[in-house]
């Protein structure tokens, strides 16, 4: 009975080892598919909308910083917005 609560104990160590590592693959993923969207809006003028909590705001990126972006648009000529809390993002 031991030797079989060890080998439940060790797969389940391992499941949730390789859950955590395709977690984090997951979230490196977000972060550059992201990146890529705030980037692209930066270089080329365009508008995105980002989605904070429940929030979207709407606008141009005007500067991409290591923990926040600042956007603008026609309402606000300054949102930042930290980039922890992004929780997606739309561009055409």
């Amino acid at each position: 009975m031991r030797f079989f609560t060890a080998i439940l104990l060790s797969a389940a160590a391992v499941t949730s080892s390789s859950i955590q590592a395709q977690d984090v693959a997951a979230a490196d993923t977000f972060e550059r598919e992201v990146a890529k969207l705030l980037k692209a809006s930066h270089a080329n003028k365009r508008g995105v909308v980002v989605h904070v909590g429940g929030e979207s705001i709407a606008g141009v990126v005007k500067a991409i910083g290591p923990d926040a972006i600042v956007m603008a648009n026609q309402q606000y000529n300054s949102i930042v917005v930290r980039r922890e809390k992004i929780d997606a993002v739309e561009a055409n």
